[in-house]
């Protein structure tokens, strides 16, 4: 897992919270975990931004250094916050902040994590059994991974997807989004990925004017996480239950059940996959009009964990193959 940055446990206004959990199908492969998470934030007095990201390694032949891509995906969005995050913060309108993302901050990541890869293989250069499992692959191709990276820099947030996954956008009302565009390459059994040629090309953008669209919660979750859900779609149960649960119960108490969460859907009883969240709730809010919900939707009021889940299994582990490449 990637560590966060140190120095502000909290950006201004807002409370930051990560999980990361081995997968069970990954502990009985004796797998390593192939998710990653982490987030960094500017110094008091700077222009207010942070940067939140997950990954998930793809895992499986031939990416059997996709755990290492994954941490290397979370370094290289995190180093890349000092620039850009008061750049958007001083943006005057969301199209000069779509173009940035899509014309600079986008290849500068990638380029970013490109490099990594190359130091990391300079430092620990394949063996003859991993050069086979590659075949005619280039050696990034065993570094595979996806990326869910939020910048929020007053009154912008932005958002940058490659890959599965999913970023749930919870308004003040309490109804959830999925705002990042949808890609159809995404079929269940197939991803798009940082390791692939024209990677930058399968980013997708979202810009959000935070004036105009009040948040109660952001959720950036691994597939592992999704797969473990019941209802389909799931993002509108879990989302407004996550932001009504802060409102009750307060962003610490929802910080600490995290890891629980996670874990269950981590679990056998779940999706089996690893699982990564992050999770942005605005620090000082009104407790959100709230719809009400089924019970089977609700967390558990004496186990305190995620609600229902199924064992979806559409996707299993060693599955997911870069797509486009």
């Amino acid at each position: 897992m990637a560590a966060e940055r140190p120095g502000y446990r909290d950006a201004p206004g807002w409370r930051v919270f990560t999980a990361v959990v081995r997968g069970a199908a990954h502990e009985l492969a004796g797998r390593p975990l192939q998710d990653a998470a982490g987030w960094t934030a500017g110094p008091p007095g700077d222009t207010g931004w942070l940067v939140l990201a997950v990954a998930d390694g793809h895992g499986g032949h031939p990416h059997f250094r996709s755990a290492r891509g994954s941490e290397l995906a979370i370094e290289a969005a995190l180093e890349l916050a000092a620039a850009f995050g008061p750049l958007f913060a001083t943006a005057p309108a969301a199209a000069p902040v779509y173009l940035t993302a899509r014309e600079n901050l986008v290849p500068g990541l990638i380029g970013r994590w490109q490099e990594a890869v190359a130091d990391d293989l300079a430092e620990t250069p394949l063996t003859g059994d991993e050069q086979q499992m590659l075949a005619a692959d280039e050696p990034i191709i065993a570094y595979g991974s996806t990326l869910l990276l939020a910048v929020l820099a007053a009154p912008w947030l932005v958002l940058c997807q490659i890959g599965d996954g999913d970023m749930v956008l919870v308004s003040a009302d309490g109804v959830a989004s999925v705002p990042v565009p949808h890609d159809p390459r995404l079929d269940g059994h197939s991803t798009t990925s940082l390791c692939q040629f024209d990677a930058a090309d399968a980013f997708r953008i979202a810009v959000l004017n935070l004036p105009d669209s009040p948040v109660a919660a952001l959720l950036l979750a691994t597939d592992g996480f999704g797969n473990a859900q019941a209802a389909d779609p799931w993002y509108q149960p879990v989302g407004g239950n996550l932001a009504r649960l802060a409102a009750e119960r307060g962003a610490d108490w929802v910080g600490a059940q995290l890891p629980v969460w996670a874990a269950r859907c981590a679990s056998a009883e779940g999706s089996g996959d690893d699982t990564a969240l992050g999770l942005l709730l605005p620090e000082a809010r009104s407790e959100p009009d709230l719809p009400v919900t089924s019970a089977s939707s609700l967390a558990d009021e004496e186990t305190e964990t995620w609600p229902a889940l199924a064992q979806r299994g559409e996707i299993r582990p060693g599955q997911v193959q870069p797509g486009g490449r």
